[in-house]
């Protein structure tokens, strides 16, 4: 045995496909709350991509670049997705991880640490968040009294699986589960989804898996909407809680199955809105602009959702339409480009 083999060594910054890879699920989990990072956001990825900094760097470089640049760039609609995005990237990149209610918080401080004033603490009152996949409703979340005591159950139920014993079917059903339970407690006042999906990450890959995160790139919404779905019954609806789409989107990180992930299909009248838009025979240009015209401050997530198409899809034809957002994500409006004019 080599003298190295004695001893123990610091952990090394991950492959450079790897880094790719991360930073594209660090900007892809900003899309949960409608958020877009920055041209200067990419700049410093593609430094870190390449080499030529440290993750630790990429962070302390969108740090400061919103320290310098005054209260007009803290404003703006891109620096909580920039600083959050930095910090995804460096903790899914770190191998570090331990089962337990803790982490989960501690990846909660790390993550919004001088964004929110609440970083890492759990939350003291009890909330609600209309769905448009629930057709207004809300999911019913847990009590603010009991958040640390759910934590520890489900986190004491997972310890005593054994996912080596499991086949793939039934390992990508209690994970479903974990996953959904986790969410559903919503220990924090804001941040919840990017906490939950950097905690089942790591999670995952101390599982042993290969993780492919294009699902979490982009399609978090998608995400998002399947947890809503997996946590959410209605008698009156005649609707129950459905784990079948948050365990395709993780047959798809875990097991590289390829699925189409639609957030239309998502909706608890799925079926009879596919019936109301093929009659309607609306092109996605047409919806858009209603959409828009309805709500100027409504987000490409909401459009996406609403067209049962991805975010992708819906800026491709939002700049062929012309159509730009200006001002703040939580504030701005949406707004046609004039034509250039000739000379």
């Amino acid at each position: 045995m080599s003298e190295l083999d004695l001893h123990y060594q610091s952990e090394q910054e991950p492959g450079k496909r790897e880094r790719y890879q991360n930073w594209a699920t660090a900007k892809g989990l900003q899309q949960v709350d409608g958020l877009t990072t920055s041209p200067y956001l990419d700049k410093v990825a593609e430094d870190h991509i390449e080499g030529r900094i440290t993750s630790a760097q990429a962070i302390g470089l969108i740090d400061s670049y919103y320290e310098t640049a005054g209260d007009r760039e803290a404003d703006g609609e891109h620096w909580e997705a920039d600083k959050v995005s930095a910090r995804i990237n460096a903790l899914i990149g770190e191998s570090a991880f331990t089962l337990a209610p803790e982490e989960l918080r501690n990846i909660h401080e790390r993550l919004f640490e001088g964004v929110f004033d609440h970083a890492g603490q759990f939350r003291t009152h009890n909330f609600i968040k209309r769905e448009w996949v629930l057709d207004g409703d809300s999911v019913t979340y847990g009590d603010y009294r009991s958040i640390g005591d759910n934590l520890e159950r489900f986190v004491r139920r997972e310890r005593l699986l054994r996912y080596g014993s499991m086949d793939s079917d039934e390992a990508i059903g209690h994970l479903a589960q974990f996953v959904a339970d986790i969410w559903q407690v919503h220990p924090f006042s804001e941040g919840n989804t990017r906490s939950v999906a950097v905690f089942a990450i790591k999670y995952f890959r101390s599982l042993g898996f290969d993780t492919d995160n294009t699902a979490f790139s982009e399609h978090s919404w998608y995400f998002r909407n399947a947890l809503v779905r997996a946590n959410y019954t209605s008698v009156r609806k005649k609707a129950d809680a459905n784990r079948t789409f948050l365990e395709d989107f993780l047959a798809s990180v875990l097991l590289g199955k390829q699925k189409e992930f639609r957030n239309r299909d998502l909706h608890i009248y799925a079926d009879n809105l596919a019936v109301r838009d093929s009659l309607s025979g609306e092109s996605l240009d047409k919806a858009i602009r209603r959409l828009i015209e309805a709500d100027s401050h409504i987000t490409r997530q909401e459009i996406a959702a609403k067209c049962g198409t991805s975010v992708k899809t819906i800026e491709r034809h939002l700049n062929a339409l012309g159509i730009v957002f200006e001002g703040p994500a939580k504030t701005g409006h949406w707004k046609k480009q004039s034509p250039p004019t000739e000379n």
